[in-house]
C-alpha cells in the first residue's frame, strides 16, 4: 500500500480543509472550480486521503491533529500580505507575532506542505535555500542603494541566464485596491540574482534593471517578511 504522508496535500484536500471554516480560495492555489468541472468523484477521494491522513475520523468529524491543520490553514487564509520566494508562499498572522505560515509548492504538480515557522527558522531556511540571501557585500555597496543599468548593460543581463544565487521574489498585500499588476502597493516582483559578482535586481512589472546594493536587497526583503531588523547581524 502507497505510504500516506501526512503533512502533504494536494489542492482539493486544501480547498476542503478550507470550508472547513467558510472559506473559498486559498491564496496561491489554481481556482477551486478546476476541480469542480472534473465531478464530485476529485474531492471524495481527498476526502478519503484526509481520514487517511488522520485529520478526519472515519466518520468525517474533525480530529485534534485535523482541528491544528486547519487552524493554520486559516490563519493562512486570513493573511492580508503574500511573499512568495520561488515555490516558498508566505503568509503572515499580526506583525507583532513570532510566526509565519508557507506553503511549500512540492516537485509534484499540485502538491503543497503547510508549515508553521519562528522568523527566524524562516530566515534560516531562506540563508540555507538561497545564497543570494547571505551573500557577502562588496565594500563599493556601502555607498549606493540600486542604480539602474545602462543599456548596454541591460543587453548584456538580458541574456544571462543565472544558474546559482538566483531568487524570484514576489509579493502581495491583497488589501490594497486596485488589484492590479502596475499598482506597486498591491503587487512586485523581483528577479534577483548575481553577473560578474554584482546583485542585480530586475523589476519584472516595470522591466527596469538594477546594478543594487546588498544592503537594500535585505532590507526590501526584511520590510516584506516582518524581520526584525535585529537580525541583519547575522548576515555580517
Amino acid at each position: 500500500m502507497m505510504r500516506v504522508s501526512k503533512d502533504v496535500f494536494t489542492a482539493p484536500e486544501l480547498y476542503l480543509l478550507v470550508a472547513a471554516f467558510g472559506g473559498k480560495v486559498l491564496f496561491g492555489l489554481p481556482e477551486k472550480e478546476r476541480y469542480q468541472f472534473q465531478g464530485e468523484e476529485v474531492f471524495k477521494e481527498a476526502h478519503q486521503r484526509l481520514i487517511d491522513k488522520d485529520v478526519l475520523s472515519s466518520d468525517g468529524k474533525i480530529t485534534n491533529a485535523g482541528a491544528i491543520i486547519i487552524q493554520a490553514v486559516e490563519h493562512y487564509h486570513q493573511s492580508e500580505k503574500y511573499v512568495r520566494v520561488n515555490n516558498l508562499m508566505f503568509a503572515f498572522l499580526e506583525k507583532e507575532r513570532d510566526e509565519v505560515i508557507v506553503l511549500v509548492e512540492m516537485e509534484e504538480q499540485e502538491h503543497y506542505q503547510l508549515r508553521i515557522l519562528s522568523k527566524m527558522t524562516a530566515l534560516r531556511v531562506l540563508r540555507e535555500s538561497f545564497p543570494v540571501v547571505s551573500r557577502e557585500p562588496k565594500e563599493e555597496e556601502k555607498t549606493f542603494l540600486k542604480v539602474e543599468l545602462s543599456h548596454q548593460e541591460r543587453r548584456e543581463t538580458e541574456n544571462f541566464e543565472p544558474e546559482q544565487m538566483f531568487m524570484n521574489l514576489e509579493i502581495f498585500h491583497t488589501n490594497e485596491e486596485p488589484k492590479e499588476r502596475f499598482n506597486a502597493r498591491y503587487y512586485q516582483q523581483w528577479l534577483v540574482f548575481t553577473k560578474d559578482e554584482k546583485l542585480i535586481m530586475v523589476d519584472t512589472v516595470n522591466k527596469t534593471y538594477y546594478h543594487a546594493s546588498q544592503y537594500w536587497f535585505l532590507k526590501v526583503l526584511f520590510d516584506e517578511m516582518d524581520f526584525p531588523y535585529k537580525e541583519e547581524k547575522s548576515y555580517a
